[in-house]
């Protein structure tokens, strides 16, 4: 689908949309994105049983040690972009911001200031059910809330999205 013509429209971040896109993306990137690392994991709880069982306790300590690597991961970087998000929008005066969208790109102006994306630059595009997610590298992302969106570019992100 394409894009005709530019819409400008004002969104309003509010916590349960942000909260929402840092969950999906901590979920995402350090679960399901990690299949292995979990299995891993849980193979090491298994071996830890194993080494309780055989009165080995030490290797069983440093066995649950290393199977805890990936919850402790998932805990580090939810609360880094946690911080991070949630520190971005609360140093809004009034979490409002004015979105551009046109065919070229992108654009959020805000009193924290202005940027523009190009599509090109834009990785990915995640959609869930009050913002999309989009992506300009591995972990960074904007935010932009449905509220107030024009319904002809919820149809083009979402047309150009992955649901998540």
């Amino acid at each position: 689908m394409e894009l005709q013509g530019s819409h400008h429209f004002p969104v309003r971040f509010d916590d349960e949309v942000v909260s929402d896109a840092v969950r999906a993306f901590v979920v995402q990137r350090t679960v399901r994105d990690q299949k292995m690392k979990w299995g891993a994991a849980a193979l090491m709880v298994v071996a830890c049983l194993f080494l309780v069982v055989q009165g080995n306790f030490t290797l069983a300590v440093l066995a649950i040690v290393v199977a805890c690597f990936p919850a402790i991961f998932s805990a580090i970087v939810w609360r880094a972009h946690s911080a991070n998000t949630f520190g971005r929008y609360n140093r809004m005066a009034d979490r409002r911001a004015d979105i551009t969208i046109d065919p070229e790109g992108f654009g959020i102006s805000s009193d924290l200031g202005s940027g523009n994306l190009t599509w090109r630059n834009v990785t990915e595009i995640w959609e869930r059910p009050r913002s999309f997610m989009l992506f300009s590298g591995a972990n960074a992302f904007n935010i932009l809330p449905r509220d107030t969106m024009p319904e002809e570019v919820q149809a083009f992100l979402s047309a150009r999205s992955v649901r998540r």
